[in-house]
């Protein structure tokens, strides 16, 4: 049963027999409107406030028309792509857009929800924001900037543990009852009060989890170091010197607090310039946006999950991996991959050794193997 369904028989069978229940009726409505196509429903996020841009600096175009092994590989990666629900595909080859590809009514002005792919977005914030002297180091510990959790087993968090995913926070993910944390924190009306309320369930630094509210935690730390709204530093430091046209978070409540853990919205461009200023090592163009040491701290495996960097993802994952529902049948034939992953397989992935940069966003898919588009196009590029 989908989530909103779940969500309002529980509401229908629970209200009435607590009449003195505080209820958010902004999430009770957010459940019965749920959207059965999340990724394409852009306008059931709302509200939204701007990330500012720039707007006008298209992406390079191929001098060349591809030929031979890699105009075949782009061929069955567009094949391969459309077939799998997806709404849009870009392919740059050293720094040049080789293939752009919409379908469903989009375009490339079209905005994506880019779901997860967003937790990187405030994982290179916060490195920008340490270049910058507001945090000292990733081994701060959180109560330096969230003294409320000063007096309990939070105390021990770093933001290291954040960044990692082995914070030992409470990782409640279920969707059959409105009272979980996930449920409160994707459709409730106070991201922050939710996330810094989760307690601490296991030692920090012992298991890797993914988990939403680190990423959540990690982007009121760096509301309360710069002393700017999570859009504005993202808007001043990011996404205007990527040239990145005009996107948007959504907020739980107007004037409220983004919710960092998802929803960026942006076109398909955008995210290629993402990839491709990482693929470039923090730079745009001769301009250093994000120092590359800090590049190369996201892409150092964690201790504890081998395809784990600083929210990013840094290797294939196999399908009995325990914390995806679908990974690659198969390694990457690049063994320098690394992608960004977003909710029913919105992906970037990063290929530097080949300066491939590749952007699929749709729907979930039936089937999907996330070594496949990465191999077609190495193993084409190796072969000329």
């Amino acid at each position: 049963m989908p989530l909103h369904k779940r969500l309002v028989l529980l509401f229908t069978a629970i209200v009435p027999i607590t009449g003195s229940l505080l209820v958010d009726w902004r999430l009770v409505n957010r459940a019965i409107t749920y959207p059965e196509a999340p990724i394409m429903a852009i306008d059931w996020y709302h509200p939204r406030t701007t990330v500012v841009g720039q707007s006008g600096r298209p992406l390079p175009a191929a001098t060349a028309q591809p030929s031979g092994a890699l105009a075949d590989a782009l061929k069955q990666v567009s094949a391969y792509v459309q077939e799998r629900n997806s709404t849009g595909l870009i392919v740059m080859h050293r720094g040049e857009v080789v293939l752009e590809e919409y379908w469903q009514g989009y375009d490339a002005d079209s905005a994506f929800n880019a779901m997860s792919m967003s937790k990187t977005i405030v994982g290179l914030l916060v490195g920008m924001a340490i270049a910058e002297g507001h945090i000292d180091t990733m081994d701060d510990p959180v109560t330096q900037y969230i003294p409320e959790w000063s007096q309990d087993e939070r105390a021990n968090i770093t933001l290291r543990d954040l960044l990692y995913m082995q914070s030992g926070l409470r990782n409640e993910r279920r969707t059959d009852t409105p009272f979980s944390d996930l449920v409160q924190m994707y459709l409730g009306s106070d991201v922050a009060r939710v996330a810094l309320n989760i307690p601490s369930v296991a030692p920090q630094g012992q298991a890797f989890e993914y988990n939403n509210v680190n990423t959540q935690i990690l982007a009121i730390v760096l509301q309360r170091a710069t002393q700017m709204s999570y859009a504005d530093y993202l808007s001043t430091r990011l996404w205007q010197p990527l040239g990145a046209s005009d996107a948007s978070v959504w907020l739980d409540r107007p004037q409220g607090n983004a919710k960092t853990f998802c929803c960026l919205f942006a076109t398909i461009h955008d995210w290629a310039r993402v990839g491709q200023m990482l693929l470039n090592q923090g730079r745009v163009e001769q301009t250093q946006v994000v120092p590359s040491d800090w590049i190369q701290q996201m892409l150092t495996p964690s201790p504890l999950e081998s395809t784990f960097g600083t929210h990013i993802w840094i290797k294939a994952r196999t399908p009995d991996h325990p914390n995806v529902d679908q990974g690659a049948t198969q390694p990457f034939l690049a063994p320098d991959t690394f992608y960004l992953d977003g909710r029913d397989l919105q992906r970037v992935y990063v290929i530097p050794s080949q300066e491939l940069v590749i952007v699929r966003m749709g729907e979930w898919p039936e089937t999907w193997d996330d070594a496949v588009i990465p191999n077609i196009l190495v193993e084409a590029l190796r072969g000329e």
